[in-house]
């Protein structure tokens, strides 16, 4: 079965990879103490489970031996999945930086009033995780696109 596998469908693997490495930073991030502990962005676990879910699928669908009419139905459900999946990973790192941003200005950026009393170890740490969550879920994100493109069955020689 591994065989089988084009780069397209390596690369959606390690999409699916990047995307579940996102939702654990960003759950840790959420669950960490410091500034953004409790935090959570409504529905962002939902959508990255799902586009992991998605990608998947896009992959099994393709790997299936089928003829005819359920053959092009699931090379249309396979690349509407492949579609899909980017769709949500954009909607949870579009989500996640505007509910993020007034934090990081406030924990990077306070006037020097009050800037000791914020940039506590546990404030700057919350604010690089958060930092940390949103530069993998880009990747992620630019993986879910890239795989979007590239044909996930290898050509029959």
């Amino acid at each position: 079965m591994l065989k089988k596998l084009s780069v397209g469908a390596w690369i959606t693997v390690l999409a699916a990879l990047m995307v579940l490495v996102s939702l654990i930073v960003y759950s840790a991030n959420v669950s960490g103490e410091g500034y953004f502990q409790g935090k959570s962005v409504s529905g962002m676990t939902l959508w990255l489970i799902l586009a992991v879910v998605l990608l998947l699928a896009a992959i099994a669908l393709k790997m299936l031996s089928l003829k005819g009419t359920a053959a092009s139905c699931a090379d249309l459900v396979s690349g509407l999945c492949q579609i899909g999946a980017p769709v949500l990973v954009a909607l949870s790192l579009i989500n996640l930086i505007s509910s993020r941003v007034e934090g990081l200005g406030f924990i990077y950026f306070s006037n020097a009033d009050v800037i000791k009393e914020v940039q506590t170890p546990a404030n700057l740490a919350s604010g690089s995780g958060a930092i940390a969550g949103m530069v993998i879920m880009g990747i992620a994100l630019a993986l879910c696109i890239i795989a979007a493109f590239c044909s996930l069955r290898k050509k029959a020689q």
